[in-house]
């Protein structure tokens, strides 16, 4: 699977998972903290840690969203 591939996977289960939840009467930026709340209680502190240090990279940052670039962008995204 192509990073692109994954990428896509990623950001169609967040918007389907931000979709659901508006459409339950939830604020989309309140949401949006419930996903990243919930993410960061499921995901074992190792790897959200590796995760956190990944995001701050400029270089992969760069790479990500110039992948971005070339799909769908997530509904609502800055």
């Amino acid at each position: 699977m192509s990073i692109a591939d994954g990428l896509n996977i990623v950001d169609n289960a967040l918007n389907m998972a931000l979709s659901d939840l508006e459409n339950r009467g939830l604020p989309r930026d309140e949401a949006q903290i419930a996903l990243l709340i919930r993410l960061w209680n499921v995901v074992p502190d190792e790897v959200a840690e590796v995760a956190d240090l990944l995001r701050k990279d400029p270089e992969l940052s760069s790479a990500i969203n110039d992948e971005a670039d070339h799909r769908v962008p997530l509904v609502g995204a800055v």
